[in-house]
């Protein structure tokens, strides 16, 4: 247990070296996923109770949350992640989310993949990593990112730190939200374009979802490898996806599918079962001017 039980008053008792996520629901009822979805503990906490602890946590991490930010996240010590959305974003009660890492270090050898192939082409080149909310995403990443040789610099970048890895020639780069006066953002976009005057040979974000896709896309192709997350449900929802992105990011849509297929050429989707998680790799292509991702 990596945050101090005092932090999480009642909750405390309730978390266990096997808890993956923690959360409240409307009702103040708290939820434990064990890594075999969601049962209720039976424990019920007042609206103010949910709200001492949640603002306690993210400020404990340095963020902020309160009536006039409703809505608030940080890191904690040991790679948890607190989540917390007050009224009236919130409709009933304050809501607490609470990430928690897994025990032991995940190695590759702990995925299971279709074949040598499938995972020698997760550990060359570019890769995207795809998958549902929980799929084990930020844990296959840093299980590769383990594995890079240490001749190799790879730069890290996240909105909230949660990647952790054992390869020691790694720098890590987090965004920062805007102060009270509404200065000083760092948005991941303008990260990545720093990280390239960091000398990186792997450059990693932990998730692409808006404006900083074009960046990165444009790192790729200027010969950087990278790894990155997104959230997809399977190979065939990546191709429309990446193409949302890119448009997002200020892509021409005639231009989507060449740059994005010479950025990212390989896709590993992630899909757990119970404790264990199966990868299932393609190879992204262009389709009459779409993109397509086939198993590969």
């Amino acid at each position: 247990m990596t945050v101090a039980k005092i932090e999480l008053g009642p909750l405390g008792s309730l978390v266990s070296q096997h808890t993956r996520d923690l959360c409240t629901d409307g009702d103040g009822r708290v939820w434990i996923d064990d890594g075999n979805g969601f049962t209720s503990t039976g424990v019920t906490l007042a609206p103010h109770d949910v709200r001492f602890i949640g603002v306690g946590l993210v400020e404990s991490g340095g963020g902020r949350v309160d009536d006039s930010k409703p809505v608030g996240d940080s890191a904690l010590p040991g790679s948890v992640r607190a989540h917390v959305v007050l009224p009236p974003v919130s409709r009933d009660a304050p809501l607490l989310s609470l990430r928690f890492p897994r025990p032991n270090r995940v190695r590759l050898d702990d995925f299971v993949f279709a074949d040598g192939r499938a995972r020698d082409a997760c550990m060359t080149g570019s890769l995207l990593i795809a998958g549902v909310t929980g799929s084990g995403k930020t844990t296959l990443l840093s299980a590769i990112l383990d594995s890079v040789p240490e001749s190799e610099r790879a730069v890290v970048i996240e909105d909230m730190s949660e990647i952790s890895s054992e390869h020691q020639n790694t720098a890590y780069l987090a965004t920062r939200s805007a102060n009270p006066d509404g200065g000083g953002r760092i948005d991941l976009a303008q990260l990545v374009r720093e990280s390239l005057r960091m000398r990186p040979d792997l450059l990693v974000v932990g998730e692409v979802r808006g404006v900083e896709f074009l960046d990165y896309v444009l790192a790729l192709t200027s010969g950087h490898r990278g790894l990155t997350t997104v959230h997809a449900g399977s190979l065939a929802d990546v191709g429309a996806r990446l193409t949302a992105l890119a448009l997002v990011s200020g892509i021409p849509l005639d231009a989507v599918p060449a740059l994005v297929r010479s950025a990212i050429p390989t896709v590993a989707v992630c899909e757990r079962r119970g404790d264990t998680v199966f990868v299932t790799v393609g190879t992204v292509v262009a389709d009459n001017g779409e993109l397509r991702v086939i198993p590969a």
